[in-house]
């Protein structure tokens, strides 16, 4: 337990300091940021579980938040659903052998789509969906780097700590990375 909790806070810190990062990184449509912490939690969700990665991706939308200055705001509220939204989408794909590739499309699409959920609610306004097209689009590329971040940083995070961080029942296999 003790090493789980080590594990996933590293994990949270990781993608929390990727997330604030991102907020200097500049982004074709003022609205909009690239989402790049997610490739963490894609990570987690392809190669751990469900419960972890809806833990990290809670966790880093809300670290993050905290470290913008932008806790509870509607930014806080639609980049907690996205998260979301793509962790459990991400975690129940990974069950049925999706590569990052795939995995990462489907949690960009299904984090877009909540997000407008979401701000369609704060506005009370359909018309926020005419926005799906360019943020699917948008999404579609940032899918692809989260998917090419997760396969390189998940050889270096499993191949080298998965001796510290789980069991010999629970290690990962050795054919990790490979999965794009």
């Amino acid at each position: 337990m003790v090493r789980r909790t080590a594990f996933l806070s590293i994990l949270t810190a990781l993608s929390s300091v990727m997330y604030t990062v991102e907020n200097f990184l500049p982004f074709p449509v003022p609205f909009g940021r690239w989402g790049f912490s997610n490739s963490v939690v894609l990570l987690v969700a392809s190669e751990v579980g469900f419960l972890d990665a809806l833990i990290v991706s809670s966790a880093k939308s809300i670290m993050g938040s905290l470290f913008g200055g932008q806790f509870l705001s509607p930014s806080f509220l639609t980049g907690l659903s996205g998260a979301v939204s793509a962790a459990v989408v991400e975690s129940l794909l990974a069950r049925f052998g999706f590569g990052f590739l795939g995995l990462s499309l489907a949690g960009s699409f299904a984090s877009n789509l909540a997000q407008l959920m979401v701000i369609s609610l704060l506005l009370k306004s359909t018309k926020t969906f005419l926005l799906f097209n360019v943020m699917v689009g948008l999404g579609m590329i940032s899918a692809s780097v989260n998917a090419f971040i997760a396969s390189k940083m998940g050889g270096i995070v499993f191949e080298n700590y998965s001796g510290f961080f789980f069991t010999k029942e629970k290690g990962v296999d050795e054919t990790f990375g490979n999965r794009v």
